[in-house]
């Protein structure tokens, strides 16, 4: 039989190997730290979840997203896309009778098809919190905190993108459109097409939410995009939720991380699932955003627990970078035990050195030049021949 594939690993996915390893395990483990000392608790969701668990999800996670297969008895079942449907599901259900509001953190693998991939991975790895069963500004800002504290755990320069999707909402409510042509307003915004978001809206200029719509995705930067909105729009959703957006603004300069956010009113990705706040990462360097997040109120209905949330995933591997394909972890000390006698002695010798806080490797070989050889090879800062006796 013919093996094509046996050798290479399937589109979207590839090995992670050695430092990047290291450095993802880094990340992930300040992450938790970081989660916990905040009170919130880690769960682990199984990587398989009946499709039904997301078949309510299908305006936001379409069902050509998900990698879909059938266990022992037929049932349909998908590896899971999206780390928080499950969360939600588990929320309404196991923990139903938990004292709200609810602190959860999680680290997983989500496997989501993209079109054509486009370089992106179908392996996404998070890390990520929800804090479900509170609505108030406290629990926006607590969120909003913990992404910023988690950025700080990946790179020194960072920024935040904030919007409350309720802007973008109550304009399309009072646009008088049909309902596709809402969608390509939205693709326009999102994707900042200017040019084709004013061809769109053309026919419905004489409407007060068409003129809001055309500038929405130029309203971005610092604080003075308030005012520049407040003489751009007029609908009374929209100006309600633009003035929660600059409380809870003016709230992250008092904590002193205002200089690190940006407005940008014309975020309005997966606006049928937040229902408020929403927000992006990014890390210097990196080309695209690092974290996503926001509140998202609606969802755990769907589970029958109307309970509002809110929370964020970040992405551990755009967060920590590659690392080019086989790089080598440098030990801190490479032991040689020339005889069979030695070994002990160097195995004794090795857990010594452990004990102090070094990456000790043995050597395979018994000669202590080809020893030496593969020291230097691998970059090992010290390098020692280990008898019974004594250590050269």
């Amino acid at each position: 039989m013919v093996r094509i594939y046996d050798k290479i690993t399937p589109e979207g996915t590839r090995d992670i190997l050695f430092e990047e390893t290291r450095r993802r395990r880094g990340v992930t483990d300040a992450l938790a730290q970081l989660f916990a000392a905040r009170g919130y608790r880690e769960v682990v969701t199984p990587t398989l979840e009946f499709y039904d668990v997301y078949g309510k999800a299908a305006d936001y996670l379409p069902q050509e997203s998900m990698y879909k297969l059938t266990d022992a008895k037929g049932r349909l079942m998908v590896l899971c896309p999206d780390g928080t449907v499950p969360i939600a599901r588990l929320a309404a259900t196991r923990l139903a009778g938990e004292v709200m509001p609810l602190r959860v953190s999680y680290h997983k693998n989500n496997y989501r098809v993209s079109p054509e991939l486009k370089g992106r991975s179908a392996q996404i790895e998070q890390s990520g919190i929800e804090l479900i069963g509170a609505s108030s500004l406290r629990a926006d800002l607590e969120v909003l905190e913990m992404a910023a504290r988690s950025l700080e755990t990946c790179g020194d320069t960072w920024r935040l993108e904030l919007c409350h999707i309720g802007i973008f909402r109550a304009l399309m409510e009072e646009l008088d459109a049909p309902e596709a042509t809402r969608e390509e307003v939205r693709l326009c915004i999102e994707q900042k097409s200017y040019a084709a978001l004013s061809d769109l809206l053309a026919p419905y200029r004489g409407q007060a939410a068409a003129a809001g719509l055309i500038r929405l995705p130029r309203l971005f930067g610092g604080a003075e995009v308030f005012e520049e909105a407040r003489g751009i729009l007029s609908c009374p959703g929209a100006l309600e939720s633009l003035a929660y957006l600059e409380t809870v603004f003016r709230h992250l300069e008092k904590m002193g991380l205002g200089g690190r956010v940006i407005l940008d009113l014309g975020l309005v990705n997966q606006a049928e699932y937040y229902t408020g706040l929403i927000f992006k990462g990014y890390l210097d360097g990196v080309g695209s955003e690092v974290l996503s997040g926001g509140r998202y109120d609606g969802l755990l209905a769907d589970f029958g627990a109307d309970l509002p949330a809110v929370g964020f995933a970040l992405d551990i591997a755009a967060a920590t970078g590659e690392v080019p394909e086989g790089s080598l972890p440098a030990p801190d000390v490479v032991l040689c035990a020339p005889e069979e006698e030695d070994i002990a002695a160097a195995l004794e010798e090795a857990q010594r050195l452990r004990g102090e806080g070094l990456v000790v490797v043995l050597s395979d070989e018994a000669d202590p030049e080809l020893a030496l050889c593969y020291a230097k090879a691998v970059g090992a800062g010290r390098f020692a021949v280990v008898t019974a006796e004594e250590e050269a």
